[in-house]
């Protein structure tokens, strides 16, 4: 007896599983979780300044919309995630990694 086996291409079957709903809540909340270690690595590391984590569930991004995104907003928040030459003495200062290390605590990576 032969059966009937569709294979669909990977990029359909990701559309497909994004948007079921608990797919979504699973996403949401594993951004919720991220932003609240971020935030938690923020407040280590900030004495002064206007830094700060923004959480969005389905933001717009390069190609489409994002399912969420976890990100540190400041006008200068490369230089806070991942260092820079300081300004007066010309020395390397080492980046904080705020989401870069949320991320990896909450991941299996």
């Amino acid at each position: 007896m032969a059966s009937n086996v569709r294979v669909y291409p990977a990029r359909r079957v990701n559309k497909i599983a994004a948007t079921r709903p608990v797919v979504k809540e699973a996403v949401n909340a594993a951004a919720d979780k991220i932003g609240v270690s971020a935030r938690r690595r923020l407040a280590a590391h900030r004495s002064s300044g206007t830094a700060r984590i923004e959480v969005k569930h389905s933001a717009p991004g390069p190609h489409g919309s994002l399912d969420a995104e976890v990100a540190l907003v400041d006008r200068n928040a490369l230089s806070i995630e991942f260092g820079h030459v300081h300004n007066r003495s010309g020395r390397w200062v080492n980046g904080l990694f705020i989401v870069t290390g949320a991320v990896a605590e909450n991941t299996n990576n």
